[in-house]
């Protein structure tokens, strides 16, 4: 369990997200100042949680963000020399047989909505279909390797422009060529863990739709017709879910965001379940798990972060990130291997003693682009918010076992996701009781740890 995953690395968000800085909603092709401290601050944020970010080849390979960021750029500004001699990324990457070139080239071919080019929604979709038009006759992967294979299916498409061709086969190298001098570590591809992911949080009842299309999408997804090899598939979901987006009905409209957001979390749950990953949901559905982080509140100690945490870490140069992680090493260490949350609290004071409240910054009124759960409150009974988390294995075990999370049936599976809440609080430290919690609709975010598989021994009899 030394990897985190996140959903705020999904493809979609990350086009959002850059979308945010750039024009129209197309993403800017080049980071800003601005973009660049989110980025970092987001990575960093993650490494602390889970020394090791982990994505999906998705993520990484049509990922708006990582179109910006450079690999060698990230080893200065990521790494962390004090663990490990900071010779590698704190990255980790699946692909099918660990081979990062050939999954690129297997996911251009088959023809994949790429969601990280600076281009029109419509443009991406028509490159869609051009490649996979394109990808039988020409995707064969020579002696000249993946990248110009990939190369040769771009230029056939005829859809981009020799520029921005060039532009985005050169950052598919970087990384793969990143990949190959062991500056990230690319691991076999494991099947995701669907059975796991429905224990935790199955899908919705019909009666929390409200619309007869959102109904029959819902009866689609739960009775396997949009399952692909036996497993549920994410692009056949979104195109049945599409009409429901643009129609003139709330209800509609409704049902596709409830039903997205669901599909999401199980998506990547069952992924992270597999990889035997944390996982980090960066937007949970219905914004904030009231129920998870009210029973912790009453058992579990209780982590502050400074204000503006995240930008705080985007903010450090590498040097100076260098030089905050040498002095928090042995609290990382902690943190990482045994999940102390006193650890996690060195590492919170430290930051907040080395740095200033940054403030807001980015395009939107001079801030960084935010959730809607975090523009509906941006502080407490007028002081800003603080980050909490709400750590501790014995009480998150506790709550698996507790009403609402199917604990039954999760007690019983290997490879169970064991909630662990981090939520904002009132700033100043102050403790989180119930009643303040309760009144409290901020930010909150949700980190799942896997449990070690459970062992099962016989008794005398062989029972």
């Amino acid at each position: 369990m030394d990897a985190v995953l996140s959903s705020g690395w999904d493809s979609v968000r990350q086009r959002a997200l850059l979308g945010a800085y750039g024009t129209d909603g197309v993403p800017q092709e080049r980071a800003t100042a601005e973009s660049r401290v989110e980025l970092l601050g987001r990575l960093r944020w993650e490494v602390i949680q889970g020394g090791v970010v982990f994505l999906t080849y998705t993520q990484l390979l049509d990922g708006a963000a990582f179109a910006v960021l450079r690999p060698a750029e990230l080893l200065d500004e990521l790494a962390i020399r004090a663990v490990g001699g900071g010779a590698m990324l704190p990255v980790r990457v699946n692909a099918r047989d660990a081979d990062l070139g050939a999954q690129l080239l297997a996911m251009l071919s088959r023809g994949f909505l790429l969601s990280s080019l600076p281009l029109s929604g419509e443009r991406c979709h028509r490159l869609q279909h051009r490649l996979a038009e394109a990808g039988g006759g020409v995707a064969a992967s020579g002696a000249d390797g993946p990248v110009d294979a990939v190369d040769r299916l771009l230029r056939a498409s005829g859809e981009l422009d020799p520029a921005l061709r060039l532009r985005l086969v050169a950052r598919w190298r970087d990384w793969l060529e990143a990949a190959g001098r062991g500056l990230l570590e690319v691991r076999d591809l494991a099947p995701a863990d669907y059975p796991t992911a429905y224990a935790v949080q199955p899908p919705p009842a019909p009666g929390e739709l409200r619309s007869d299309a959102g109904r029959g999408v819902l009866e689609a997804w739960t009775g396997r017709a949009l399952d692909v090899g036996g497993m549920p598939n994410r692009s056949l979901l979104y195109d049945r879910l599409e009409p429901l987006t643009r129609a003139a009905g709330r209800a509609e409209r409704d049902d596709a965001e409830l039903l997205r957001e669901s599909f999401d979390e199980t998506y990547y749950r069952a992924i992270a379940a597999g990889e035997r990953c944390m996982l980090a949901l960066a937007a949970p559905r219905r914004g904030v798990r009231r129920r998870e982080a009210e029973a912790l509140t009453g058992e579990a100690p209780l982590v502050t972060f400074p204000t503006g945490f995240e930008r705080r870490l985007g903010l450090m140069p590498g040097e100076d990130w260098q030089r905050f992680a040498d002095d928090a090493a042995d609290a990382l260490g902690r943190w990482w291997e045994a999940r102390d949350p006193a650890a996690l609290q060195e590492i919170g004071e430290l930051l907040g003693g080395r740095t200033k409240d940054p403030g807001s910054g980015g395009p939107a009124a001079g801030g960084a682009p935010m959730t809607r759960i975090q523009r509906a409150v941006r502080t407490v009974g007028g002081r800003t918010g603080e980050l909490t988390a709400a750590g501790g294995l014995g009480a998150a075990a506790n709550l698996v076992a507790g009403e609402g999370l199917l604990g039954d049936a999760v007690s019983g599976m290997a490879g169970t996701m064991v909630p662990v809440v981090v939520a904002v609080v009132l700033a100043g430290g102050r403790a989180v009781g119930r009643r303040s919690l309760d009144a409290y609709r901020g930010r909150c975010d949700v980190v799942e740890l896997p449990t070690a598989v459970p062992t099962v021994q016989s008794d005398p009899d062989g029972q």
